[in-house]
């Protein structure tokens, strides 16, 4: 038997997603992936997580051709943080290392403004070794690296994230903000292709 990597989480997820276009159904059947590839070890080659001084850093590891999903690895040095933002799309997190704390939003407003936003925080955790969030498309939360070590995590997503158009939110403002974060280990022009 094969043993569980990256790779083969990979062709079981997509094998999923193709078969569930429901996000519920779909959401369902990967966490269970999530938690097996984080908890078995080696699955996923420490280059993977290669890190950045200046931020976060999140690693392409794995799109299709037709970019109807995505998976990054994300390596936070002590302290880095994440704006508050949405994917706009469903989202499973499974942390490998580390310590995270997440905090997720919900918007209170009824979105017709698109500059501005009113957020309440709705729940806080810290996420460890082995724990799997699961956010739908209407999920808003931001990480921030909490523990003494770097956090590492991996991420896959519902569309290719690193080209997608999200939003980050201020919590003092209310400003919403567009952003594409890319990713740090594909060069920008390559993403075109």
């Amino acid at each position: 038997m094969e043993p569980f990597s990256i790779d083969v989480f990979t062709r079981e997820a997509e094998g999923v997603i193709r078969s569930y276009p429901s996000e519920t159904d779909a959401l369902r059947r990967l966490k269970p992936l999530m938690e097996r590839l984080i908890t078995t070890p080696g699955s996923v080659p420490k280059e993977a997580f290669a890190p950045r001084r200046d931020r976060f850093a999140n690693n392409l590891v794995y799109r299709p051709a037709d970019r109807i999903f995505s998976v990054m690895a994300g390596n936070w040095s002590p302290g880095q943080t994440t704006p508050i933002h949405d994917h706009l799309t469903w989202a499973v997190v499974g942390v490998c290392e580390g310590e995270e704390r997440e905090s997720i939003y919900r918007r209170r407003d009824d979105g017709s403004n698109r500059r501005r936003a009113r957020l309440e925080m709705v729940g806080e955790r810290i996420n460890k070794k082995g724990h799997v969030t699961v956010l739908g498309r209407a999920g808003i939360h931001r990480i921030d690296n909490v523990s003494i070590a770097s956090s590492l995590s991996i991420h896959m997503y519902g569309l290719d994230i690193g080209t997608a158009e999200r939003h980050s939110y201020d919590p003092v403002t209310g400003e919403v903000s567009k952003f594409v974060s890319g990713y740090c280990n594909v060069l920008r022009d390559e993403e075109s292709d």
